[in-house]
């Protein structure tokens, strides 16, 4: 796989607008097969880079544009505002793809309402994905620290993790994704 071509891609989109594209949308697009061992590298090792794009005069100003502020001191508010924001925001991201983020709500829920958390076949049906994506999802979300594995890790059962929570500050598991006319997506807050 070229992760060069992934990381320039995703550096190209972080630096306009508010382009968050993700490491699975760029490796699409590129043509690069999903596997969540490159897409963990990647994101790992792209993850400072992401932050630090998020906190430009340039996307602050972006932002400011597109909820239309205009005065100094208001832009200013925002700025500190957008910083504090951003600051929250984790690797999920620009890791998981929309499937993989509907996992983890799902499992939020179904933790929230006191149930045990569900099988993955039965993710799999409650969400219409198929299995092999919520198996994904879960082993993600478990490298994440969102999810602990229970027992032998071959036996596929988990737990919510004690801090999961934090994973609802920033983005969490929302998602607005943009779909351009030549199919090509990206994300957005």
């Amino acid at each position: 796989m070229d992760d060069g071509a992934v990381e320039k891609l995703l550096t190209k989109d972080w630096s306009s607008g508010l382009r968050l594209t993700t490491v699975p949308q760029a490796m699409g697009r590129l043509g690069i097969a999903d596997d969540i061992d490159s897409r963990w590298c990647i994101a790992n090792n792209l993850y400072g880079h992401w932050q630090s794009s998020l906190g430009t005069a340039e996307k602050v100003q972006e932002v400011a544009s597109v909820i239309g502020l205009s005065s100094a001191s208001d832009i200013g508010a925002l700025s500190q505002s957008w910083l504090d924001q951003v600051g929250y925001w984790g690797r999920a991201p620009i890791l998981l793809t929309e499937n993989e983020k509907l996992v983890a709500r799902h499992l939020w829920t179904n933790h929230l309402q006191g149930q045990r958390l569900p099988l993955q076949e039965n993710i799999a049906l409650a969400l219409d994905i198929p299995e092999p994506e919520v198996d994904t999802g879960i082993r993600l979300l478990t490298r994440l620290g969102f999810l602990s594995p229970v027992g032998d890790s071959a036996t596929g059962s988990y737990t919510m993790a004690e801090d999961a929570y934090g994973f609802l500050d920033g983005l969490g598991f929302t998602f607005h994704t943009v779909t351009l006319d030549d199919d090509e997506q990206f994300r957005i807050p």
